[in-house]
């Protein structure tokens, strides 16, 4: 199950958040700091590394990029610790009211892999909408804040 939402920024603006791998705790539910960003992320086999949880009960752990297309959308493993990993699908489509993103997220290794697709498929869906929403929240901020050019000063 796809999570979907319109964001009223371009693709290149809401790529600008998911490309800077420092913003992944504040959109991403869940995580509750970063503690490493490659310089290349998100090309393939680049990592982030992150926690989740509330401390003390806080897992390290990191992300990997799969698969990396500018502007169109990333693939990426999320290891999970003890809970194995799941792969989570980011689409960017641009359109004339700015992006619309995509995001589904499977498991694939670990107990987590156990449940039907379906039904790990239904239980992220309401976080991974809140993603969405942060991701949105986050693009149209940036979006928002790029000063226009002035023009110059004559006289």
């Amino acid at each position: 199950m796809k999570a979907e939402r319109q964001i009223s920024a371009s693709a290149q603006q809401v790529w600008s958040v998911i490309a800077d791998g420092w913003t992944y705790s504040q959109w991403v539910v869940g995580n509750s700091r970063m503690r490493a960003v490659d310089k290349d992320w998100p090309l393939p086999n680049t990592t982030i590394e992150h926690s989740i949880g509330v401390w003390p009960l806080v897992i390290n752990d990191r992300t990997i990029a799969e698969e990396c297309k500018r502007y169109e959308g990333v693939v990426l493993l999320a290891e999970l610790g003890p809970f194995g990993a799941a792969r989570i699908t980011l689409r960017l489509f641009d359109n004339a009211d700015g992006c619309r993103v995509e995001m589904e997220e499977v498991p694939v290794r670990g107990p987590m892999s156990l449940i039907p697709d379906f039904a790990a498929e239904l239980a992220v869906y309401p976080r991974n909408v809140e993603c969405l929403r942060r991701l949105a929240a986050l693009a149209e901020r940036r979006q928002s804040s790029q000063a226009p050019e002035l023009a110059p000063v004559s006289g």
